[in-house]
């Protein structure tokens, strides 16, 4: 066991363990594996306003030291961020604040639409434990976005909501999934590379997707992604498949 029983943590805190994803993640009491996603897409609206920001990356990457998370994420992941929101319009919340199940901290970004969207960012060297960081975020916004909401004005109702919550979590239900909501996605970015993970609430298994996007070539089919995991859309099938399942 790494993490202590009980206790609560920090995301700098777990990042400080240097444990593996898996084990931290089976103290959480979720699965971890890797596997190739098969994410949801959807058609870009306006395709012809991504062409000048790939240019402007080829063009200005020669010029801008990236050497620190600051830089990658006001070079890639925030232009990104706003171009898929330029085509699909969604909420989305800049260091964002959460306190889910044992765990608290700030996320970078926190999309919400269709469904939930995680938005990790690490230095490119970090990339291999970055996603780390980005799974206890996931598992820290699915258990906030569970919780009921109740007004601090009536503690009576928030201790009823709260045995309410606990016994759906016994039951291995919860609120948000029982709405719909059943998966909660992530994506770490280190500059130009760009990986998804999927946290799925039933099974409470995380996954790492084995394949990633670079910028700019894969620019179209990354907000493609986004447009498929916050869209709208009712058709969209609810679960994620991995390759090989049908």
């Amino acid at each position: 066991m790494v993490l202590q029983k009980g206790t609560s943590y920090t995301f700098s805190q777990i990042l400080e363990l240097n444990s593996e994803t898996d084990e931290i993640l089976a103290d959480l009491g979720y699965r971890f594996c890797n596997a190739p996603l098969e994410l949801p897409t959807e058609e870009i609206p306006r395709r012809a306003q991504l062409g000048p920001l790939r240019a402007q990356m080829r063009e200005r990457l020669p010029y801008v030291p990236l050497t620190n998370e600051a830089a990658y994420r006001s070079f890639y992941a925030v232009p990104v961020l706003f171009a898929a929101l330029d085509q699909f319009r969604f909420k989305m919340n800049i260091a964002y604040p959460v306190a889910g199940g044992r765990l608290t901290g700030t996320v970078d970004f926190l999309l919400r639409g269709g469904q939930d969207l995680v938005v990790a960012g690490v230095r490119s060297e970090a990339l291999a434990r970055g996603f780390q960081k980005l799974a206890v975020q996931m598992v820290s916004v699915s258990e906030y976005t569970a919780m009921p909401t109740v007004g601090p004005k009536h503690p009576r109702r928030a201790q009823k909501a709260e045995r309410t919550r606990r016994a759906r979590e016994a039951g291995g239900q919860s609120r948000l999934a029982q709405g719909g909501k059943t998966q909660v996605y992530g994506v770490l970015t280190a500059g130009p590379i760009w990986q998804f993970g999927l946290l799925e609430r039933g099974e409470k298994r995380v996954t790492k997707d084995s394949e990633t996007f670079t910028l700019p070539r894969d620019l179209e089919r990354l907000v493609e992604v986004f447009g498929g995991v916050l869209g709208e859309r009712r058709d969209k099938p609810d679960g994620v498949r991995r390759e090989g399942e049908r």
